[in-house]
């Protein structure tokens, strides 16, 4: 006996539902180990009062560590600003008009941003861990909602990073 066609549908409705809701549910959040590469995304924002004061603010993806990695900005309209790669030995800095080499990963950074960022502190707090960095002050209290503050107040100019990462 042949079953009506609104018979087959239904299971198949149903299954299609069950696709979709399980779709829109958020994937959890994993915690970095040290077995996998480190990386995150989301919003920066670093401000430095030197003269003239120093501003940025660019989306961004970051991975690897203080000793090795590599960081790509660029703008809320995707256009890339800048890829820095960094190494035990060396530095570069892409942006879209040069190709600038550095001795160093702290080189680069005080070129890019005009002042030197603590980046073994840095990478600490994209991981949640509050670890010190001289002259240097965290607010991980958002970290759960992907919220990151720090900010200088000496020896060198004021200092202020944002972060915002992405969910995931």
């Amino acid at each position: 006996m042949k079953r009506p066609a609104r018979a087959r549908v239904g299971p198949a409705l149903v299954l299609w539902g069950l696709l979709l809701i399980g779709g829109c549910a958020p994937l959890p959040i994993k915690a970095p180990t040290e077995a996998t590469p480190s990386s995150w995304q989301g919003r920066l924002s670093v401000k430095v009062d030197a003269q003239p004061p120093q501003a940025f603010s660019a989306n961004f993806a970051l991975q690897g560590s203080a000793e090795e990695g590599a960081l790509t900005l660029t703008s809320v309209l995707g256009t890339r600003l800048a890829e820095m790669h960094w190494g035990a030995d060396t530095a570069t800095l892409q942006t879209p008009h040069e190709l600038l080499r550095f001795d160093s990963v702290d080189a680069m950074v005080r070129h890019s941003v005009g002042t030197p960022l603590p980046l073994n502190a840095l990478f600490g707090w994209l991981k949640g861990s509050a670890g010190a960095a001289p002259g240097w002050a965290v607010d991980l209290g958002d970290r759960s909602a992907g919220r990151i503050r720090a900010w200088r107040l000496a020896p060198d100019a004021v200092a202020e990073i944002k972060i915002i990462l992405d969910p995931g």
